[in-house]
């Protein structure tokens, strides 16, 4: 069935006005985008893909000026449209970071199945229950930054749109039925308001990597220098940092550093050719480190009271019975976070506008509110 998708590819400006009127005809889009995480250091869009009524687009904005996509943008924009997406955080989140795009108009498949409690929300497992549609999985770890693709990888890109409208429909009909389809667009409109944000830099990012932490003194100032080495190198080369040194390798060096580089090719995952490239800067880090920054001292998580961890059982013990009868997982209806914040909320919540206070609001107010307030009462 993917193979006879026959998706269109993109590359020119007036391939998206066509992408844009095609939508247009029919009011309505699937949206999708891949992007480079796993295969460079600054990640990009590499592919947006669109569907509209029967036809497949997978438009390639690496050979396209930003302002040439406006066509495009312009309807993702447009509220009156409705914009079909699965599990659409992290593209809103890329769309926002490379074009200042904000979807409105959203509908998220993945939203919808998890109001319907169904236990696997990812798009393959959906597509098969629902439509008996497998999908190809091959290309899973592609590069898609790399050109040309093959038209195996186009049709593969193009799947994750082409069936999203019938699922929809599929889905839809089940939240009317069940009457929880308001339910679903109320999470629809807060995640449009999902914005990318930008990491803030960690000066004690290398205690992420495995065994550091436990490291000392030199072999701590070691682990620094070349976690700071191969960033650097990274962002040079425009490639992830573990494909110019693994962590492992890192910690092995860091632990019992290579005096030259005979010592540095027998590590296990090293070799000669990184010898040759980088073998040179790498002992000059390893005899003489930088300075790591020291330990952060740990923040104290919210030291709670006696009675308070007594009524966050209590309110965690009544979500998931609320959750049980509704057939959803406890976490989409109140996360602990929100358990904790209702459990320490001052004074205490005795009321609607309490608890919306406390992070409670829309459908889970509904349906959680009046058992909460119970709760509480009988707390005092």
């Amino acid at each position: 069935m993917i193979e006879g998708l026959n998706p269109i590819w993109v590359d020119m400006p007036e391939g998206v006005e066509k992408v844009a009127e095609a939508v247009e005809r029919v009011g309505k889009l699937a949206l999708d985008t891949e992007a480079d995480s796993l295969h460079s250091y600054f990640h990009k869009t590499c592919l947006v893909q669109v569907t509209a009524g029967s036809s497949n687009f997978v438009v390639d904005p690496l050979s396209l000026d930003p302002e040439e996509l406006r066509p495009l943008w312009r309807l993702v924009e447009d509220p009156d449209l409705a914009v079909l997406m699965h599990g659409s955080d992290y593209d809103i989140r890329v769309l926002d970071r490379d074009y200042g795009v904000r979807i409105c108009g959203l509908v998220d498949t993945q939203i919808m199945a998890q109001v319907l409690g169904e236990p696997k929300t990812g798009l393959a497992a959906l597509l098969e229950k629902e439509l008996e549609v497998v999908l190809d999985k091959r290309h899973q770890r592609a590069d898609w930054g790399r050109r040309p693709l093959t038209p195996s990888q186009i049709a593969y890109a193009a799947a994750d749109t082409a069936f999203l409208e019938s699922l929809a429909v599929r889905l839809r009909d089940r939240l009317r039925e069940q009457d929880r389809w308001q339910w679903a667009e109320e999470d629809f409109r807060q995640l449009e308001k999902v914005r990318h944000r930008s990491a803030e830099p960690d000066p004690l990012a290398f205690e992420r990597v495995k065994g550091v932490r436990g490291l000392k003194g030199r072999a701590r100032d070691r682990a620094f220098s070349l976690y700071e080495w191969r960033d650097h190198e990274a962002r040079r080369l425009d490639i992830p940092p573990f494909k110019v040194l693994g962590n492992r390798q890192l910690l092995a060096m860091a632990e019992k550093p290579p005096r030259d580089n005979a010592e540095l090719v027998k590590l296990d995952g090293v070799g000669p050719r990184f010898a040759r490239r980088w073998g040179k800067p790498v002992l000059a880090d390893l005899r003489r480190p930088g300075r790591a920054p020291e330990r952060r001292t740990k923040a104290r998580r919210q030291e709670l009271s006696a009675g308070q961890v007594r009524l966050v059982k209590k309110l965690s013990a009544e979500r998931d019975e609320v959750a049980k009868e509704l057939g959803v997982e406890p976490g989409l209806i109140c996360p602990r976070a929100c358990v904790v914040s209702v459990a320490t909320h001052s004074p205490r919540c005795r009321s609607a506008d309490d608890l919306r206070a406390a992070g409670i609001d829309g459908w889970r107010l509904e349906v959680l509110g009046s058992r909460y307030l119970a709760c509480l009462a009988d707390a005092e």
